[in-house]
Parts: structure tokens; C-alpha cells; sequence
């Protein structure tokens, strides 16, 4: 019986490695086609440079085993670009979990971003404001104020960043996140890895909002 179970553990175990594999060789042959069509450079694995250039970013700060994979390189509307795959994980032991999401960078001198994040807010962030964590709101855009956390050191060059048409645009989207930090903008969905036909309309989004943000 009990080398029945073990052999069955053994089986399941095998079969859900077998899966992830699989749907990982289909992203990475259709990354690759989509780099084909735009022409892209693809590279499998981000090297330490791009992880330091990004390190900056909240998001490239958070917990351990930092991973960069799928990298798509190239300029889009003659603006350089990344796309990639970033995945860090979490508490320990039982309680540890990976996060994985797909993430568009954009480094431009048309940019002269105050360091700000920008995310989804949630109830943890509400009960966080009362504590002190500071999050910035509208009075003239209440529904962007409900639906997202906007943090950043000098609030008031980062209330003329978000005018009425930045917000606008992200009070007709939900679940979007975006740091910005001098020329640099990243640009991702929280904990959503993009899939293959839609990183398109992912990368049109992250560049409309770039439009919205640069300066010159």
C-alpha cells in the first residue's frame, strides 16, 4: 500500500512537471514569433545588468529568488522597449509563494518622471492609511482615488504628473500597475503574467500611458 501511494505521488508529481513544462516551451515559441514579427531580440534569461538597471523599481525590491526570463528587446513607434517575464517569491517553508507577471519597461530622455508606484488599491492599503501610509488622492477623481494606491516622496511634482487626462485614463482600467522614475517607466498587470496573444495590446497600453506621462 505504501509503495502504492509513493508511486502515486511520483506519478502526480511527474505529470504536473510535465504540464508546466509544456506551457512553458508553448510561451517561449510564441515569444519568440511575436519578437520575429516586431523585430525583437528575444533572450531567454535577463542577464545582472538589466536586474541592477531595475533594482530601483519596488517591484524588482521585494522578497528573494529574483528571476528575469523571456526578454523581448526592440523599439516600438521608435521608442526603446523591454517586455519580460519576472518572478520573486515570498515567505518561507510552507508559507512561500512565487509571484510571476509580465513587465514592459520604457526608457526614454522624453521622460522626467518624479519616483512614484502605482497599483491597485486594497483593503490592506486602506487599513495602512490610517496608520500613516500615506496615499495620494483626488478630490477631483474620486473614482481613480477608490480604485488605486499613488505613493511617491514629492507629492506635488507627482499631482502635476496626474493630470485629468492620467487620470482619466486609469479610472477606465482596472488592475494596472506603473513605477516611474526619471527616464525609466515599468509597466505591469500585479501578479499576471501576460499571455502571448495578448502582450500586443499589453505593450499599445503601456506605450499610450508613456504618451500621457512624457514631457517633451
Amino acid at each position: 500500500m505504501i509503495a502504492l501511494i509513493i508511486l502515486g505521488s511520483v506519478i502526480v508529481v511527474a505529470v504536473f512537471l510535465y504540464i508546466i513544462w509544456y506551457y512553458n516551451k508553448k510561451r517561449i515559441t510564441a515569444l519568440k514569433q511575436f519578437a520575429q514579427s516586431m523585430n525583437f531580440t528575444y533572450s531567454p534569461k535577463g542577464d545582472q545588468s538589466l536586474m541592477n538597471s531595475l533594482s530601483e523599481f519596488h517591484l524588482f525590491s521585494q522578497g528573494y529568488s529574483r528571476r528575469i526570463s523571456n526578454v523581448l528587446t526592440g523599439k516600438f513607434n521608435l521608442i526603446p522597449v523591454t517586455i519580460l517575464d519576472y518572478r520573486y517569491t515570498t515567505g518561507g517553508g510552507k508559507s512561500s509563494h512565487t509571484w510571476y507577471q509580465t513587465v514592459l519597461v520604457i526608457e526614454s530622455d522624453k521622460l522626467q518622471l518624479p519616483r512614484f508606484v502605482l497599483r491597485p488599491e486594497n483593503l490592506f492599503d486602506k487599513i495602512g492609511s490610517v496608520f500613516g501610509n500615506k496615499d495620494i488622492n483626488f478630490e477631483t477623481a474620486p473614482v481613480f482615488s477608490k480604485r488605486y494606491l499613488l505613493r511617491g516622496d514629492n507629492e506635488e511634482s507627482i499631482r502635476n504628473l496626474f493630470n485629468t487626462r492620467v487620470l482619466e485614463y486609469y479610472e477606465q482600467r482596472l488592475g494596472m500597475s506603473m513605477e516611474g522614475d526619471g527616464v525609466k517607466l515599468i509597466y505591469y498587470r500585479s501578479s499576471k503574467r501576460v499571455p502571448p496573444d495578448k502582450i500586443q495590446d499589453f505593450l499599445q497600453e503601456g506605450y499610450d500611458a508613456f504618451t500621457l506621462l512624457k514631457t517633451k
